[in-house]
């Protein structure tokens, strides 16, 4: 007897659950220190490019249970410890949010400025306490505001690609030296997630754009704040969505940059940017209606026969969860926490004296021992998962860990609830790249980090 075959349905990843999203600006004040580049010729900002948000989307089960809040801020790092942790802890005691129900992630636009207490006495420096000030009232507006509107939706997902990213290990030919730069010879992952939040009156409350490539658009020689491309993309997602909120995650792209790359003036971020966004306009116009997929109807008879599809209602996925785990990962032989404090009070100026604080800062959060627990944070939206820490993770732990859950829309975030620096793969500490040469964590990190975020994945699945 011949077996049968069934045509499988064609759906997309969809949550359902109540859902709220809000935004508020938190550009500087003028004439704060703004220097984060190493080759820079100023400290203070000449003026302000595009503005800067922080933005909230609280999310949680549909017939009640626990939220979770998703806060965006356009900066580049945390600094230290103090700098990370005097916003975050204090947001979380005054929501009362058990642990891994608020991820506070960082767009890592180099084109927005420090906020470390600790630079105070840099020029302008004095102007940062009243800013972090901001940025915390502006956190904690838009968590009451996304929580206060909360409301039944459905968060849809698809895929599609974008060519913006590159890899950024460009060999010198004459001297085999390894920069930092636009490698136009290399394939590099270009998958692009959107994700689009619709209520049951149909109207679009937010849209999500995850993507992988350095917000390094704008170099020392940009002399205005700006979020860099995320900027421009956000405007033009918003401007084709009637309003609705645009939220950028932050992806995997420690080994990836932009076409345009560290240049001085702002049309390179506008141009990254409309890239980006046009492609996620794609992504979004080629959705199907939320609470939909396509099933088969049958042959039909014309001049070919036909295989004919139509619209079908479908229940979306309820499934929601929340967990914080650790993966302990190998300290590299660096120099202890006196030696950093000696390296950056001895210092030039300029590049240098940029690295040695960077440096000591990044030594203290992980103190003098040779062990460090890295937090990984991860959430269950229906077939859906995103996931962050505090690092940047290289382009290859979202490509594999999504060939490892091919069912599931993985969301991987750098720059969550606080910030390290690289996890470069075990096969750079050959090459001697930028992130190897800064690299806190011992060979085989970045690996080990990976498959306990594929444990962690599977946990929260419900899958071996």
């Amino acid at each position: 007897m011949k077996e049968k075959f069934q045509i499988q349905p064609y759906a997309l990843n969809e949550f359902q659950g109540r859902i709220g999203v809000a935004r508020a600006e938190i550009n500087p004040p003028e004439g704060m220190y703004a220097r984060t580049w190493g080759c820079a010729k100023h400290d203070i900002a000449d003026g302000l490019h595009s503005p800067l948000y922080a933005t909230c989307m609280a999310m949680a089960p549909r017939d009640g249970g626990q939220e979770v809040f998703l806060v965006t801020l356009d900066l580049m790092v945390w600094l230290s410890k103090t700098d990370e942790e005097g916003i975050r802890l204090k947001l979380e005691n005054e929501f009362n949010v058990p642990p891994g129900a608020l991820i506070v992630h960082l767009s890592h636009s180099h084109g927005a400025p420090f906020t470390d207490p600790a630079r105070a006495s840099a020029p302008g420096g004095h102007l940062i306490v009243p800013f972090r000030k901001k940025i915390a009232a502006a956190c904690r507006q838009v968590m009451m505001q996304a929580l206060k509107g909360m409301r039944k939706a459905t968060l849809t997902w698809a895929a599609g690609r974008c060519g913006l990213a590159y890899d950024r290990d460009l060999v010198i030919p004459e001297s085999g030296e390894i920069v930092c730069g636009f490698n136009p010879s290399k394939v590099v992952d270009d998958t692009l997630t959107v994700g689009r939040v619709v209520d049951e009156g149909g109207k679009v409350l937010g849209t999500l754009v995850n993507y992988a490539a350095h917000p390094t658009s704008l170099g020392g020689g940009n002399r205005l704040i700006s979020p860099d491309y995320v900027g421009a993309m956000r405007s033009l997602v918003e401007r084709e969505t009637g309003g609705a909120i645009c939220t950028f995650l932050h992806g995997a792209d420690g080994d990836l940059t932009p076409r345009r790359s560290f240049e001085d003036e702002v049309e390179a971020a506008d141009q990254n940017g409309r890239e980006l966004g046009y492609a996620a306009l794609s992504v979004l116009a080629g959705m199907l209606p939320p609470g939909h997929r396509m099933e088969f109807a049958g042959r039909e008879e014309s001049g070919a026969t036909l295989g004919r599809w139509r619209l079908a209602a479908c229940q979306p996925d309820k499934a929601f969860a929340f967990l914080q785990r650790t993966v302990g990962l190998n300290i590299a032989e660096l120099p202890s926490i006196a030696e950093c404090r000696n390296a950056a009070a001895t210092a030039s100026d300029g590049f240098e004296r940029e690295r040695a604080e960077r440096r000591l800062a990044i030594r203290e959060k992980l103190g003098d021992g040779d062990r460090f627990e890295l937090p990984i944070y991860a959430w269950r939206l229906g077939s859906s998962v995103m996931v962050g820490a505090p690092v940047e993770f290289y382009s290859d732990v979202q490509v594999d860990l999504r060939a490892r859950f091919p069912g599931i829309t993985i969301a991987v975030l750098d720059v969550c609830n606080g910030f390290l620096n690289y996890l470069p793969r075990e096969a750079d500490y050959e090459r001697n790249t930028y992130p190897v040469k800064i690299a806190l964590f011992a060979r085989g990190s970045m690996e080990r980090a990976r498959d306990r975020i594929a444990e962690v994945i599977a946990e929260l699945a419900g899958t071996p």
